[in-house]
């Protein structure tokens, strides 16, 4: 090995040690206190639905999404962009577990990224050659299992798909890769939607994902998502450490909300609610007064009275700035979802969808080329974790000695 090629070697594999033992230690504090867990997944599941549709050239803020289910769907940001967020997120809050059920869990993947039968948002005009069969699905996850490095594992399956389906849909690529990365950080639902009257905005995570890509790829910069490419697996780690690194200072700010909360709720009267109300906020951060009560057991008034204190306490914000048919929701979040004008930033007018030139060649090399874009893709993961395992038996040998 070269000196170059050594020194490419090291990096990479600093860069992924670093990132999965930050991803690491998000992993474990979400395990230790699952209510701030939740409540930190809420809002990065929001920001990362966002930032992966924004990947696409589709620009949209996470304010742009409250007005599709407040105001029934009049806004003035492009609603297909927000009707695909929407749809998206749904799926990212419970992915269900690709390893067990991958066709299942690709194919309502493919769904609500518009792309798969059955979806609303599809425009009917897939390249052909694009859409995987059930068999190559299951081979995107096999050999995938308890013990693998979950960010590598999670990349080699999102550009497995990539090399198949041609680039047909990288939101696809990126729910693959938090899909396992979920799987193999803990046991996780069927996959199914959540009831969810806010579509998506509300309700718990069913799932164990630490690793935002689309984050990793817009926290500092704006760079390309190419997970089967040397330079595109980089970026990734890079970026995800990055986003790590922040996430682990923003992971306080939700315990000291669900802290603030229970604190409030101290020493007042046996029949206060206001400890449920907490609780429910934390379970589904974002609600109406009907939900609130259903959810509680209480009337639409009782629950209103407590939104209002919750309010005043600092514990909430209200979103719709109206007198009916109000939304409630935790200040992070809150801030996230506040109706403001989009600013345009240097990413517009960037996709990594490719493009039809592209899309044509890529039709006309076919299955030859699908296999080469696939043994590329195998050269950089297996040059990577071999780099990665003699790392490990280095250190295994220095602690011995």
């Amino acid at each position: 090995m070269d000196f170059d090629s050594a020194e490419k070697s090291r990096s990479a594999v600093t860069t992924f040690l670093r990132a999965e033992v930050l991803a690491a230690r998000l992993e474990a504090m979400t395990r230790a206190e699952p209510a701030v867990g939740n409540l930190w997944r809420s809002e990065i599941a929001l920001a990362e639905v966002v930032a992966s549709v924004g990947l696409e050239g589709i620009r949209i803020s996470e304010g742009d999404l409250l007005p599709r289910i407040a105001l029934n769907g009049g806004q003035d940001a492009d609603p297909t962009g927000a009707e695909l967020a929407l749809s998206v997120i749904r799926v990212l809050k419970a992915p269900g577990d690709p390893l067990a059920r991958p066709v299942q869990a690709v194919r309502r993947f493919e769904r609500a990224a518009g792309t798969g039968k059955g979806s609303g948002l599809t425009t009917g005009d897939e390249p052909a050659g694009q859409r995987l069969d059930d068999a190559e699905i299951e081979g995107l996850f096999a050999g995938v299992g308890a013990g693998d490095m979950p960010i590598l594992a999670a990349a080699r399956a999102a550009a497995s798909y990539a090399a198949l389906s041609q680039r047909a849909n990288p939101i696809v690529e990126r729910l693959i890769f938090m899909a396992v990365d979920s799987s193999l950080r803990g046991r996780v639902g069927r996959g199914t939607d959540l009831e969810d009257v806010l579509r998506g905005l509300s309700g718990r995570v069913d799932a164990h994902w630490v690793s935002p890509p689309a984050l990793a790829l817009s926290h500092r910069q704006f760079l390309a998502w190419s997970p089967g490419s040397e330079a595109g697996l980089m970026d990734l780690g890079t970026g995800l450490a990055q986003v790590f690194e922040a996430e682990l200072g923003r992971f306080a700010l939700s315990r000291d909300w669900l802290r603030h909360g229970q604190d409030a709720s101290q020493g007042r009267g046996g029949r206060s609610r206001l400890a449920d109300a907490v609780q429910a906020f934390a379970t589904a951060p974002v609600l109406n007064s009907a939900r609130l009560a259903e959810r509680i057991g209480v009337s639409v008034r009782t629950a209103l009275t407590l939104l209002d204190e919750m309010t005043e306490l600092g514990l909430l914000k209200e979103m719709t700035g109206r007198r009916t048919a109000r939304i409630w929701a935790v200040p992070s979040l809150g801030g996230r979802l506040a109706v403001r004008p989009f600013k345009r930033t240097r990413l517009q007018g960037h996709a990594v969808r490719p493009s039809a030139e592209m899309r044509e060649m890529a039709n006309r090399h076919g299955r030859d080329q699908r296999e080469a874009s696939a043994r590329a893709m195998e050269r950089v993961f297996t040059d990577l974790e071999t780099a990665i395992d003699k790392a490990s038996a280095l250190l295994v040998s220095a602690q011995r000695q």
